[in-house]
């Protein structure tokens, strides 16, 4: 579900920041900043970078399709100037302060510099990864393993590099899809670190099933994508970003090589770059030009940028190769075709959820509250502001305002730490009150009991009650308790003694979606599946009597042509009162959801799972007594009943196909001839 999540995501983020860059004027960036919502959809919020200008030379050079950036811990900006063969070191403004590898390198497509100041260059036309100090010279170089392990055939190509705080080398080598090549400070290959998976489609599963061993050799393989590029935080721990690996296309691992984010993260299948800043968080960038930043969790922060529309506009890219970030939080995008590198400043809103979002990692929720607030009233649905303002006051021990923000954010985790302290602060407060009001509840039953067994004081009105019971739509409604306890003994008085009827049972489906409905209304926040104001009841409507109508009819017709007994009224009248247990205890189980905490996560999820089974296995029963089956004919049945039912819903299906066309077609003759009667 949130891979489908994840394609309507990118599918409508993508064309609103499309559309948005041929919308504004002039003075204002030629793109829109989104967010996500905690139903992870676009939500417009305020312009989070903003274009600052582009560096197009350094001093007096120029570049010539730059491929990598990095920013070092004195914010100097790094170029792999790819086409002039070099790398040009800056500053934050575009000077030039230095020039490494002319006359060395070849074809410079990744640059990394570590904590003493040495620079690690991948060089794809040298096959090396070289490691230049600060004068310049080159003082190691990483070449093709010669360790069996690393494979006879396995290309090694670098691209880009990274190093880790005890020196190890990774290497993105172009054709490798065993993973990034890890090697040691002093040259030994030390394995493949942090593989991609490859995918299992229906049909491999089909062609390993059904073809011959011969047959199979004969058809490609398949391969994980190798990664993209690579990146290493202040932690020492790696990040990679593959193209065409949907749902984890960025990863983050640890020291034993397992992805440590999300596998749901936003996917854009042209990531080129990421980079991670001083304060953690994750940058990417599409080929494009579209950029996001996610924080340390993985969830969108910002989404913006868009493809340069021809008109030149500052802040739009052609071809965005890498991404780097400084201490200011200032982004670099290098475009390769441009020749240049775009500068983006953070706005003040940016600022005020990276300052809010250092706070809250490190743990100072109270002191996070005011820049939470800040973020809010610029933009009161930026989720992420919701949750750490809901932490904030849970610090505080301010539980119920803690609840209304968990609420707002969609945070059930946090919703529920919530609500267990206001439930353990009430029963603590009125548990007494609970037991008194309890017993003096049992001792005025017991009191009214024993004064109507002396005066018969209530004859009058339990005789009235008993009337009323014995009208006959609400005797047969009630017949449904008798499924609870003894199914066999219900079924039989449907079938023989006519204790229920078509009326009964329409009214039970009625209630049914009644219930259903209220589940869905009234269900405790920490249990809700679905969002109240997003309801549509015809839609519901459909999705409750569509199946039982399906399967009242498919039972009766397989029934009819398998030597089954049952008539179509007994069908649907068998098939709700199979659902007697939904219609019993669902609305208890819907109340005391209000009541639980993920704690009791299993209380909740137990129950329905037991009422699930608890009807499938009356309705099971309702088949065998209705039609007088044996057990083994009521398999069959049942499993004819369910594939008649999809063969109906596929005839519905081309039917519908169908009308629509001949619609279509109609509307076109309708149509030409107004045309032609207009000339």
């Amino acid at each position: 579900m949130r891979s489908v999540f994840g394609n309507v995501w990118r599918t409508a983020l993508v064309l609103c920041l499309w559309l948005a860059s041929s919308s504004f004027a002039s003075a204002a960036p030629p793109y829109k900043t989104f967010t996500e919502d905690h139903n992870r959809m676009p939500v417009r919020t305020q312009d989070a970078y903003l274009p600052a200008g582009t560096i197009e030379t350094a001093g007096e050079l120029t570049f010539s399709g730059p491929a990598d950036l990095f920013v070092d811990a004195q914010d100097r900006l790094y170029v792999a100037d790819t086409g002039n063969r070099r790398i040009v070191e800056t500053d934050r403004n575009g000077r030039v302060a230095r020039v490494y590898g002319e006359g060395v390198l070849q074809s410079p497509t990744g640059v990394f510099v570590d904590e003493d100041g040495a620079i690690y260059v991948a060089d794809s036309g040298l096959g090396q990864v070289l490691k230049l100090n600060r004068s310049g010279e080159v003082v190691q170089a990483w070449e093709r393993p010669n360790s069996p392990l690393y494979g006879k055939n396995t290309p090694f190509k670098p691209l880009k590099a990274a190093v880790d705080k005890r020196g190890n080398v990774y290497i993105i080598s172009e054709g490798t899809t065993n993973g990034v090549v890890q090697m040691s400070p002093q040259g030994d290959f030390l394995g493949f670190f942090g593989s991609n998976m490859s995918k299992v489609t229906l049909r491999r599963i089909l062609e390993h099933t059904l073809l011959t061993e011969k047959q199979r050799s004969m058809l490609p393989k398949v391969e994980p994508n190798s990664p993209a590029n690579i990146a290493v935080d202040r932690r020492g721990l790696i990040y990679t970003v593959t193209q065409g690996d949907e749902g984890r296309s960025v990863k983050r691992f640890n020291i034993s090589g397992n992805n440590l984010l999300p596998e749901d993260m936003w996917y854009d299948p042209l990531y080129t770059d990421l980079y991670v800043s001083a304060r953690d968080n994750i940058y990417a960038v599409s080929q494009q030009g579209f950029i996001y930043e996610f924080d340390t969790e993985g969830n969108v922060l910002f989404a913006f940028g868009a493809p340069d529309d021809g008109r030149s506009r500052n802040g739009l890219l052609k071809n965005a190769s890498a991404i780097a970030v400084d201490s200011r939080e200032r982004i670099y995008v290098a475009d390769k075709e441009k020749n240049l590198i775009q500068v983006y400043e953070p706005t003040e809103f940016a600022d005020q959820v990276h300052d809010a979002l250092e706070l809250y990692r490190e743990g100072h929720y109270v002191r996070s509250q005011e820049p939470w607030t800040s973020v809010l009233r610029k933009n009161n649905l930026f989720d992420l502001a919701h949750k750490g303002l809901g932490d904030a006051y849970y610090k505080r021990q301010m539980y119920e305002e803690a609840m209304a923000e968990y609420a707002i954010a969609k945070d059930r985790e946090g919703y529920s730490n919530a609500f267990w302290e206001v439930r353990n602060r009430w029963l603590q407060q009125n548990l007494k009150y609970v037991f008194a009001v309890l017993l003096a509840a049992f001792v005025l039953w017991k009191g009214i009991k024993q004064l109507h067994r002396r005066t018969g004081v209530f004859n009058a009105p339990l005789a009235a009650l008993r009337r009323l019971f014995q009208v006959r739509l609400l005797r047969e409604v009630r017949f449904v308790f008798r499924f609870l306890s003894n199914p066999f003994d219900g079924y039989y008085g449907i079938r023989e003694e006519r204790k229920t009827s078509v009326w009964s049972a329409t009214a039970l489906y009625a209630l049914f979606f009644v219930e259903y409905v209220l589940s869905l209304y009234y269900t405790g926040f920490i249990f809700r599946s679905v969002e109240t104001a997003e309801l549509n009841l015809v839609r519901e409507l459909l999705y409750v009597f569509v199946p039982f109508a399906l399967w009242v009819a498919a039972n009766y017709l397989v029934s009819t042509i398998s030597d089954g007994e049952g008539k179509l009224a007994e069908v649907y009248q068998g098939t709700i009162y199979a659902m007697a247990p939904y219609l019993v205890f669902s609305p208890i189980i819907t109340a005391v959801s209000n009541v639980l905490t993920l704690n009791e996560a299993f209380v909740y999820s137990f129950s329905y799972q037991l009422l699930t089974v608890w009807c499938g296995v009356l309705l099971f029963m309702m088949v065998k007594e209705i039609h007088d089956y044996t057990i083994r004919e009521t398999f069959k049945n049942v499993f004819i009943t369910l594939f008649t039912m999809v063969i109906l819903c596929l005839v519905a299906f081309i039917v519908y196909v169908l009308l629509d066309q001949v619609y279509d077609f109609l509307h076109s003759v309708i149509r030409e001839m107004m045309v032609r009667a207009e000339h």
